[in-house]
């Protein structure tokens, strides 16, 4: 069951919890208080200036911070789980700025924060204070990075970073969105220079269950909660 709460938040239940979708990408446990984020790709653009010889403003760090910063502040949880990809590669903490990494610091210090390990993150063994983990169960739900291929098993993930394309006043709006099924809730990347995939990509027909499936678009300051026949593909 789907509920539009306010403009800003959006209610799901899946399995026996309820979730909270926010307007930032993020999602509330409010049971459980704890809030839930994916895909954050810290230092993506010095990675791939580095790599790529691409010359991007080196700041995707500092505003993905500040949002998070924004909606632990709103929710006020007592732990987060990071659902992956936290870094771009595992170079990436040595490359964040001082004041970056002051701030990443100061954000899982004063909120207790589980870290799921993405395909991205490599070896952060040597991230000092920082626990990994594959996946974290909270009532039966399962929390991981990649979705698994499991009729039978609930799921909260991040990994494919989906996106809706829709049609609006004759103009075409491609934005992040949460993916939602009976029995899977995948989340948008929360990092700010990160791509999407379409939720009308084959990709997702692995796992995601047939029965019920929802979009909840993320707007400037509010969602937005679309039928599946009202998306285009790309």
């Amino acid at each position: 069951m789907i509920q539009l709460n306010t403009h800003q938040e959006v209610l799901f239940h899946l399995g026996s919890l309820v979730l909270q979708m926010d307007h930032s990408g993020a999602l509330y446990l409010p049971e459980h208080k704890t809030l839930i984020v994916a895909d954050l790709h810290f230092e993506k653009a010095t990675t791939l200036n580095e790599k790529r010889g691409s010359s991007f403003p080196p700041y995707d760090t500092r505003d993905t911070l500040n949002r998070l910063h924004n909606v632990i502040r709103r929710r006020q949880p007592d732990r987060m789980i990071c659902l992956g990809d936290t870094w771009h590669d595992s170079d990436g903490p040595s490359r964040m700025q001082a004041e970056d990494r002051e701030a990443f610091r100061n954000l899982i210090t004063n909120c207790k924060t589980h870290f799921i390990i993405g395909n991205h993150d490599g070896d952060l063994s040597e991230v000092d204070g920082v626990s990994f983990y594959s996946q974290i169960d909270i009532e039966g739900i399962m929390l991981r990075h990649e979705p698994v291929e499991d009729e039978a098993l609930f799921q909260i993930c991040g990994h494919l970073h989906p996106v809706a394309k829709v049609k609006q006043k004759g103009r075409l709006i491609r934005r992040r969105c949460f993916y939602l099924s009976k029995r899977q809730c995948v989340l948008p990347a929360m990092g700010s220079l990160t791509g999407g995939l379409n939720c009308l990509d084959s990709a997702y027909e692995r796992f995601m269950s047939h029965e019920d499936r929802h979009v909840v678009i993320l707007g400037r300051d509010r969602l937005y909660h679309l039928s599946m026949r009202s998306l285009i593909a790309d």
